[in-house]
């Protein structure tokens, strides 16, 4: 991992010193490892405005999470996260330390990143020493093809309006990411190139010293063709996560592997858990946690992964589940998540046994440090405004304006997708408006999806030329980065009431699709009102 600022650099610009991890006492000759793991970036290459760029870092004096004396600070930035990577690998002060991420990267982003289809973020990403990633399902939003660009450069249409757009260097060419992305379990289908095989690299052998080595598999959830257009992923095929990872273990595993069998293995997924529990806004709890990730650990038959740095559910938490035969509250494999938007850095540090090369579960811990807000380190910030000075003249035209605060659904200070927002109720208002007319039979109802809403639009200005209250057309893309096309369909009352049912958990899924767990609300336009009853069983339909 390329380190971007000295320690001493840290220290004399006044920011915070390092947050020790302190594992367990280790055999003597044990070798030190260090992953340190972000999840959920989504091009926030920019220091964030309002609750995008706080994190509640303790419940005030009152003890309880959700209540106002919930003490915040203000975190993320790439060259913010530049820092804080810089202050933990010389915590750590070994040689084995590793930047790793566990998808969704880019894409979600915001406008400043989106606009150059995020090659802003690829470059940020390898500034900042990124070693290795999973792929996640925002990496599918513009097709395979645009990931496979994104992982391995290349040019699609004219250079620099199409794509390849001037890096702050002055180069038009795009080398694409400097770490390989994985994808053990998305392989071509009969449509695709090489039927059976994974698109990218199935995992990475992390060489540790000694002979022995760390292998990462990065895997994705296999529900991505169920919220990415169809068509950029038809040449493929998602596989099931437990399963994948079972069968790369049992190779990596077997004597007769290739410099010998691999006993230390950590997964990068994209997919994860959501903590239920009233401690769960405490990043470093694991307070309840159900959701896929659980179901992912139980379907595990090895015995030989270790630690599961996962994501996608934009949580944050430690946890440790247990292997197969293991009591529930006594589990050894470490579980992780680092949030969103690189609010926080995950800093995992384990031993690996010289002689068996096997991790020690008893001295494997994992601690999620905040991102704070800071000087930031130079070389990376400079990238940034680059690209913000790029984005400007388009993203600064006035929009609109505001008098308030237009927000998604909140809980804990968190954005979540289970209640209906005022931001969700207006996009919803103005898909309605934007359709009216003959040429699309005068639409009555217009629904709103949660998790295409990725920002809030905040009265706070942005900087000069931005007054308070002023919208920006940047601000209203970043709110709906993904250039999804609008629909008009004609529908009959049962139809939307089914379209209703469907919002809610276990709705039975279309043939060969997992149930969802999770409860994801609709905003709806004005005038259109329903109730329900969320005790109710869904087959009752009430």
């Amino acid at each position: 991992m390329s380190r971007r600022i000295p320690v001493a650099l840290a220290a004399a610009a006044g920011l915070l010193l390092a947050v020790p991890v302190v594992p367990a006492a280790a055999a003597p000759g044990d070798i030190d490892v260090q992953l340190l793991a972000v999840n959920d970036f989504h091009g926030r290459i920019e220091v964030q405005s309002g609750s995008d760029g706080e994190l509640i870092v303790s419940p005030g004096p009152d003890g309880i999470y959700g209540t106002d004396d919930d003490v915040s600070e203000l975190v993320g930035g790439a060259a913010n996260l530049a820092v804080t990577l810089d202050q933990q690998a010389a915590d750590f002060g070994g040689a084995n330390s590793f930047f790793v991420g566990a998808g969704d990267l880019i894409s979600a982003s915001t406008f400043t990143s989106s606009v150059f289809l995020d090659e802003p973020t690829i470059e940020v990403l390898n500034a900042l020493g990124m070693d290795y990633s999973s792929v996640g399902n925002h990496e599918f939003d513009r097709g395979t093809d645009e990931l496979l660009r994104i992982d391995g450069g290349g040019c699609v249409g004219e250079q620099n309006v199409d794509s390849c757009f001037t890096d702050s260097t002055g180069d038009t060419s795009f080398d694409g990411a400097d770490f390989p992305y994985l994808a053990a379990n998305v392989v071509y289908n009969d449509q695709g190139t090489n039927p059976g095989e994974p698109i990218l690299p199935p995992y990475e052998l992390l060489d540790v010293g000694d002979g022995q080595r760390l292998a990462l598999i990065g895997v994705v959830t296999r529900t991505t063709p169920t919220i990415v257009s169809p068509t950029g992923v038809e040449t493929v095929d998602f596989l099931d996560e437990a399963e994948t990872i079972n069968a790369y273990a049992e190779e990596l595993t077997d004597p007769g592997f290739e410099g010998g069998p691999v006993n230390a293995i950590a997964v990068l997924i994209h997919e994860g858990g959501e903590a239920t529990g009233p401690n769960a806004p405490d990043f470093n709890a694991c307070d309840g946690l159900e959701g896929a990730i659980v179901d992912i650990n139980a379907g595990l038959a090895t015995d030989d992964v270790d630690l599961i740095v996962s994501a996608h559910t934009h949580q944050a938490y430690n946890c440790r589940l247990p292997r197969t035969g293991e009591p529930a509250d006594a589990g050894t494999r470490l579980v992780t998540q680092g949030g969103f938007y690189g609010k926080l850095l995950t800093d995992i540090r384990l031993q690996i046994s010289p002689d068996t090369g096997e991790i020690d579960p008893e001295t494997m811990v994992a601690l999620n440090v905040p991102v704070l807000q800071g000087p930031g380190d130079p070389d990376v910030a400079a990238i940034v405004q680059y690209w913000t000075d790029r984005a400007a003249e388009q993203g600064q035209i006035s929009v609109g304006s505001q008098t308030a605060d237009i927000d998604r659904a909140y809980l804990a200070g968190v954005p979540v997708r289970d209640s209906e927002s005022s931001l969700g109720n207006l996009i919803a208002d103005a898909q309605l408006a934007s359709v009216q007319g003959p040429d699309f039979n005068d639409p009555v109802i217009a629904f709103m999806n949660p998790g295409g809403i990725r920002a809030d639009l905040n009265c706070l200005t942005t900087g000069e030329g931005d007054p308070d209250g002023n919208i920006t057309y940047s601000e209203v893309f970043t709110v709906q980065p993904f250039g999804n096309t609008m629909n008009t369909l004609r529908m009959t009352g049962a139809a939307i009431h089914q379209l209703l049912e469907q919002q809610f958990p276990n709705y039975p899924p279309p043939p060969d699709v997992e149930p969802r767990d999770s409860l994801l609300l609709l905003s709806v336009s004005d005038g259109f009102t329903y109730e329900f009853d969320p005790n109710a069983d869904v087959s009752a339909g009430e």
